[in-house]
């Protein structure tokens, strides 16, 4: 008798699949951060730190020069993969049905390398495991980020992330869901009007007193096994490169134990379906960005 016995999966004669239930968190970077290509060999950005004034000097004075000072920053890899089992049956079904069913399989894998992005790049922390990543640094843990203490007024913590940036432009806001939900209830004691009423019942904001904002759970690390407490990060989200360096493929695995669980695919009946994309990234100034946390 098998110690564990995996349930197969029943596939109907007719398939309409349907993605329903918990909405899915989405890469926030991605959607602040327009990707750029990637080498796969290492790359190094020299970040500009401007410093020239223009001299007043008078008629026939000495003239003076200002030094160009500039920071290399390693771009770092990361490979993702993601890998789906469902019974050796779906081979059999229709083409149609089963062309819908690996697209939808296909998609959610996608979706979730997008999400890795976030939780790599914010906080160090492989998603499937929900531990940290060893040999990475976590945004909102860096020692140069600034840290914003979370308190009770959620428009105050908006402006507290702003003043603390006021050395930078701000162009992107990510928010988790719960402080998206928290600004959302505001309204204005006199006339009962939403105080930010671009947020709105979806929790997909646009933009948050002018600015790009976007929400997901990605920003909390709804999945890391220790609370990251961060409820929004703020800043400069061209400070964030990155890119594939190797896009997404994709392909079906009918033999062995692909992701190490212990169950051979041939024993359970199942094939898995598998997407690998390797990508880089890099912060080019942690001080553009302040993180707010929650005590």
């Amino acid at each position: 008798m098998a110690a564990n016995d995996t349930q197969k999966i029943k596939l109907p004669s007719s398939v309409v699949s349907t993605i329903i239930g918990k909405v899915k968190d989405t890469s926030t970077i991605a959607t602040l951060s327009p990707s750029t290509p990637q080498k796969f060999a290492d790359t190094t950005y020299l970040v500009f730190n401007p410093t020239a004034e223009a001299e007043v000097v008078a008629e026939g004075g000495k003239k003076s020069g200002s030094e160009i000072s500039t920071d290399p920053v390693v771009a770092k890899r990361a490979k993702i993969v993601t890998t789906t089992r469902v019974s050796d049956e779906l081979k059999w079904v229709d083409e149609d049905n089963q062309l819908e069913i690996i697209s939808n399989i296909i998609a959610d894998q996608t979706a979730a390398a997008g999400r890795a992005l976030d939780y790599i790049v914010y906080h160090a922390i492989n998603p499937k495991t929900g531990l940290g990543l060893t040999g990475y640094t976590a945004l909102t843990a860096d020692k140069d980020v600034h840290s914003v203490a979370k308190t009770d007024s959620p428009v105050d913590d908006i402006d507290s992330l702003s003043d603390a940036l006021l050395d930078y432009g701000i162009n992107g806001i990510a928010m988790s869901r719960q402080f998206a939900s928290e600004l959302r209830k505001l309204r204005v004691p006199a006339t009962g009007q939403r105080l930010y009423p671009e947020v709105p019942l979806s929790l997909n904001v646009g933009n948050l007193d002018g600015i790009p904002a976007s929400v997901s759970g990605t920003v909390n690390g709804r999945l890391a096994k220790t609370p990251t407490k961060v409820s929004a990060i703020m800043g400069d989200f061209s400070a964030i490169k990155w890119g594939m360096v190797r896009d997404i493929t994709a392909e079906v695995i009918e033999y062995g134990d692909p992701d190490n669980t212990g169950q051979d695919l041939k024993g359970y009946n199942q094939i898995a379906y598998r997407t690998e994309a390797v990508l880089a990234y890099a912060v080019l100034d942690p001080k553009a960005f302040a993180v707010l946390k929650s005590a």
